[in-house]
């Protein structure tokens, strides 16, 4: 369908200040015009859309249905006209309005605010989304977000997707300081139980596809929804779990009231990338995506080698190279 040429953003403006202001007389003071130019400009508008937007048989004028409708689409697009506006401004200043990451919790809580503090000048205001990574999905489709640092799989079928390779982490064992029985995720019976994390996020299922594959089967005793109650029902003698190095960051003041040990049969790994849409924030996802790697692995996880000295050989740092997802069917 073509737009007829009067309906455009200066008389979607004045139609809505008409709307706001509850007649013509007081939009025209507001837009310093004349009431026959708001007149003229709203007749143009109603010629356009092919309905009266106003019934003028009453005073004040009112909305009809038809100007309803209109007015609450026309404040959205004049919202986003404005926020385009400011976003192409600024971006040619390399500097965004503003800028929506999600990431995992354990992303979020090691890396989020090291990340604002060296690349804050890249927006001019920031949102860090944390959460499970299933859960980020939609928000992604529907641009509330805009980049994802994620380890699942729950966008390999979109097309049109930009990934970034950030680091590979292995999963480990963890016990209680105290325990003393086997340490190894098959041999053996083990004197504690197995705690488990939950599999509403990604890194569960990816724990529990593992334990299936290995046919490893140990009773349903807890499960905690996140990694810093998982570290602390350990830390506390109540269990043993799988986890990873950037969980056991978020809480690193019980590292020393855990043993954390290799996977050495049916190990097993998590990746985090950097996600986001081709063509768009120009050279910031790489950017941003460098720098997450530089931060990890200069300033965080030599925190955790300095206990845990032989997971340093264990991590992958191949170097980010962008990759154009087509989407899987």
């Amino acid at each position: 369908m073509k737009i007829p040429s009067n309906f455009d953003l200066r008389s979607l403006q004045v139609f809505v200040v008409t709307a706001d202001q509850g007649g013509m007389t007081q939009s025209a003071k507001v837009l310093r015009m004349t009431q026959s130019a708001v007149s003229q400009i709203i007749a143009g508008l109603e010629d356009a859309v092919g309905t009266k937007l106003f019934d003028r048989s009453v005073r004040p004028i009112v909305l009809t249905s038809a100007g309803r409708i209109l007015l609450e689409r026309g404040r959205q697009i004049l919202r986003d006209t404005r926020e385009a506006f400011r976003e192409t401004r600024t971006m040619e200043r390399r500097r965004l309005a503003s800028l929506t990451i999600a990431m995992t919790d354990s992303m979020a809580a090691v890396l989020g605010s090291r990340l604002y503090a060296t690349m804050n000048d890249v927006s001019s205001y920031w949102r860090f989304w944390s959460g499970l990574s299933p859960y980020h999905r939609d928000e992604f489709l529907s641009h509330n977000i805009d980049l994802m640092v994620t380890t699942s799989n729950v966008m390999e079928d979109v097309a049109g997707l930009v990934r970034y390779k950030i680091f590979q982490e292995p999963y480990v064992l963890i016990f209680p300081r105290d325990y003393k029985g086997n340490v190894t995720l098959h041999e053996g019976e083990k004197d504690l139980p197995f705690l488990r994390i939950s599999m509403r996020s990604a890194m569960g299922l990816r724990i529990e596809r593992q334990l299936n594959r290995l046919r490893l089967n140990y009773p349903d005793i807890a499960e905690f929804d996140r990694a810093p109650a998982h570290t602390m029902a350990v830390a506390q003698g109540l269990g043993w779990g799988v986890t990873t190095p950037l969980c056991l960051l978020e809480m690193p003041d019980l590292l020393d009231r855990v043993q954390v040990h290799p996977i050495t049969k049916g190990s097993f790994g998590r990746h985090f990338d950097l996600l986001s849409r081709e063509d768009n924030l120009g050279d910031i996802p790489q950017k941003l995506a460098l720098e997450a790697r530089r931060i990890l692995r200069e300033d965080c996880l030599p925190m955790l080698y300095a206990q845990v000295p032989w997971l340093e050989e264990k991590m992958n740092w191949d170097e980010i190279e962008p990759n154009l997802q087509e989407g899987k069917p």
